[in-house]
């Protein structure tokens, strides 16, 4: 029996590989009969860099960047060929930074800036960023402000890239990058930039923000869209995505041209994951929680719907699990079947989703000889 292995990461306890190599060494306990293919995904969340770049066979490269709040980190990017695969929260993420020194006023996406201008200035003209993970709300302010570009108040002054920021910008300077550059930015929702919905009110408070914060970046986003809007004719604002990441997307749409891509069909596109669903007869996959967010387009929805476009079984597995999704799978599982701790599942979920993943191939390996009889 084929069985494709295509799993999310497990946030904050397993990686999108090591997920897929637990249920595969499972299967093959099971039965020599099974034939696994590993086919790790993601959606423009955690992981998507590293996803991409073993796809791509692409190349790490290591650099100390600004951190999101100003500290020096060690960041990385990977290249293939005229491509750079870059992920945010390398270099601007909240995994760099204690929860309770989160602070969006503060925090800048430099690092990430730096990483681009590092790609540009060797050769790459292609740029695929994932923007999931990040600890900023600066609208994309400090990334530019790597790039070259210089931000100016009203009375002159130059204005350094941050949340607190934004609503002081009157004033900005492009830097020469070149028309032939395109950037793709890997999205895994599609919040606009504005509103109840939008970046401040839904990932402020993620990122540190309190309710007196709140107003503050959503006034400061507002403007900067505005000063784009003045300076470069492109009205963005409403655009699905453009809240994502404290409004990463915003100023390199306006200036760069840029394009939002669906992160995971972006991702399954380019790991040609239809060829993969047509040779399997089951496909598994899974992330952390299985839930109204799974079914936003995140990584498992998206292996889901191509598995039932070539009439495949698909099964997904999860750390948490909402009943409601079963709807979208063949079958929803959780790794969690006693009372445990959070710390303990995430501690453990590698034997934990072993431990499920060889109940379920017993299972289907009984049916297949049943099937067979």
């Amino acid at each position: 029996m084929k069985v494709v292995v295509a799993p999310n990461s497990m946030k904050g306890s397993l990686n999108a590989f090591d997920f897929a190599d637990a249920v595969e060494q499972a299967f093959l306990e099971c039965s020599s009969e099974f034939e696994i293919r590993k086919i790790p995904v993601a959606d423009g969340g955690d992981f998507t860099g590293e996803v991409l770049m073993r796809n791509l066979g692409a190349t790490e490269k290591q650099m100390a960047v600004v951190g999101p709040l100003r500290q020096t980190v060690l960041s990385k990017y990977a290249v293939s060929g005229a491509k750079a695969i870059i992920e945010m929260a390398d270099a601007s993420g909240m995994k760099l930074v204690r929860s309770s020194d989160l602070d969006p006023l503060v925090a800048t996406s430099y690092g990430t800036g730096q990483l681009i201008a590092d790609a540009l200035k060797n050769g790459c003209t292609e740029i695929y960023l994932a923007i999931g993970g990040s600890a900023t709300v600066d609208g994309g302010m400090g990334m530019m402000e790597a790039l070259g570009f210089v931000f100016s108040d009203k009375d002159g002054a130059t204005l350094a890239g941050n949340g607190a920021n934004l609503c002081k910008i009157h004033a900005v300077k492009s830097a020469d990058i070149s028309e032939e550059v395109s950037i793709k930015i890997i999205c895994d929702v599609d919040n606009p930039l504005l509103g109840e919905n939008g970046a401040a009110n839904v990932f402020g408070p993620q990122k540190g923000a309190t309710k007196e914060m709140v107003p503050i970046l959503e006034e400061g986003l507002e403007n900067w869209a505005q000063v784009i809007l003045d300076k470069t004719g492109h009205d963005l604002k409403a655009i699905e995505g453009t809240g994502a990441a404290g409004g990463m997307a915003l100023p390199l749409m306006g200036f760069l041209n840029a394009e939002i891509v669906p992160g995971a069909d972006f991702v399954l596109e380019q790991l040609n994951f239809a060829e993969q669903v047509s040779w399997a007869d089951i496909v598994i996959t899974g992330e952390g929680k299985i839930d109204s967010q799974t079914l936003n387009n995140k990584a498992p929805f998206a292996v889901a719907k191509s598995a039932k476009k070539y009439g495949k079984p698909v099964f997904a597995i999860g750390g948490k699990v909402e009943s409601f999704t079963s709807d979208i799978f063949d079958g929803v599982y959780s790794l969690v079947n006693g009372p445990l701790s959070l710390e303990y599942a995430m501690n453990n979920a590698q034997q934990l989703l072993y431990n499920f993943s060889k109940e379920l191939a017993k299972t289907i390996y009984a049916l297949r000889i049943k099937e067979q009889e």
